[in-house]
């Protein structure tokens, strides 16, 4: 054997070279492509916050970052505010929120909100404040960033209406979790997007329900679709409700149940508006301790002393059945161009709502 065979294979350079090379080129492609990205999505957001404030939005942040490499874009801001114009003037403001999307699905975006935040009622002054442990919104769009879903989960949440200074704040209502969710429901028959909807709450109380003999917790649970409803640019109750109308928009109540200790209550059917602002439609509603809820609206003055029996009385025009799993009663109500209808006989007047 000689010297030059006992010496071990030379290892190829390239074996090594070539991968490291592949690896900090794409490395150095991918960092270019994450910066272009980041700055076109600093103008989109930009171009967003635009097109909101022409629709009557103004978002605002006091400072506001990007960042997130190399996997996600991750959006910082401090002291966000939202305030609408054009129907209701509220202003919206919270301590910081963080938003989150993923480069390989940049339309879906997972943001959550530092609290406390504050509601205020420019038009009246009255304000409120609000806070949670978690409070998180995702949103996803399509190509053009027109919103397709949307949800929203509150957990522990907790209103009141603060007090003047020096006094502590008044409580409102808390609940363990509240969720709302929407999804764009294209339309038919030539009719405009509408919105499908759910909601639901848990573990909630309140002051005031307490005092109107709902005592809780409160569970509730809310689904439906309401057709020719896509437009949610900030204007008043009477003009969305007229354009509503004049789009042929029907509201449909697939699940309403509220239940608590003592009271359970359900609903389901569909109403729409006429051009005179007439409701039209049926509801199925079902009641299990509705003489408890009557003593107590009676006792809070909420109706007045002489409608308490009547009310009671038309109890027993309604059908015994199940509620939520207990024994209630239920009822066939129906509404005829204004005219409300209890088993298919008028019993009043539902005034135009515009």
């Amino acid at each position: 054997m000689t010297a030059t065979d006992a010496l071990p294979p030379r290892r190829k350079p390239w074996l090594v070279i070539v991968p490291v090379t592949l690896i900090v080129i794409l490395a150095v492609i991918w960092s270019g492509l994450w910066f272009y990205a980041a700055n076109r999505a600093q103008r989109e957001i930009d171009a967003w916050i635009g097109r909101e404030a022409r629709l009557g939005r103004i978002w605002g942040c006091a400072d506001r970052s990007l960042g997130g490499f190399p996997f996600r874009f991750e959006l910082r801001c401090q002291s966000p505010t939202l305030e609408t114009r054009g129907g209701d003037a509220m202003r919206f403001t919270a301590v910081s929120a963080h938003a989150v999307a993923q480069v390989w699905a940049p339309s879906h975006i997972v943001a959550e909100f530092a609290g406390p935040a504050r509601v205020e009622d420019l038009n009246t002054g009255s304000a409120y404040g609000a806070n949670w442990s978690l409070l998180q919104m995702s949103g996803v769009g399509d190509l053009s960033g027109r919103p397709q879903r949307f949800s929203l989960q509150a957990h522990d949440m907790r209103l009141e209406q603060p007090g003047a200074a020096g006094t502590p704040a008044s409580p409102l209502a808390t609940a363990r979790l509240f969720e709302f969710h929407a999804r764009l429901a294209p339309g038919t028959d030539g009719k405009p997007d509408g919105v499908d909807y759910a909601s639901g709450m848990l573990g909630g109380e309140s002051a005031l329900l307490n005092a109107l003999g709902v005592n809780g917790p409160v569970d509730m649970t809310l689904q439906g679709t309401v057709s020719a409803s896509a437009d949610l640019r900030p204007m008043p109750i009477a003009q969305r409700l007229k354009a509503w109308a004049a789009a042929g928009g029907t509201a449909t109540l697939e699940r309403f149940a509220v239940t608590s200790p003592k009271l359970a209550m359900t609903s389901t059917g569909a109403v729409s508006l006429d051009q005179q602002g007439r409701l039209n439609g049926k509801l199925d509603l079902g009641f299990a301790g509705l003489n408890d809820l009557v003593k107590g609206l009676d006792r809070a003055g909420v109706i007045p002393r002489e409608v308490s029996p009547i009310v009671s009385a038309l109890a027993m025009v309604g059908k015994q059945g199940d509620v939520e799993g207990r024994k209630g009663t239920t009822f066939a109500l129906s509404f005829d161009t204004g005219t409300l209808k209890l088993a298919g006989f008028p019993v009043g007047i539902v005034p135009p709502l515009f």
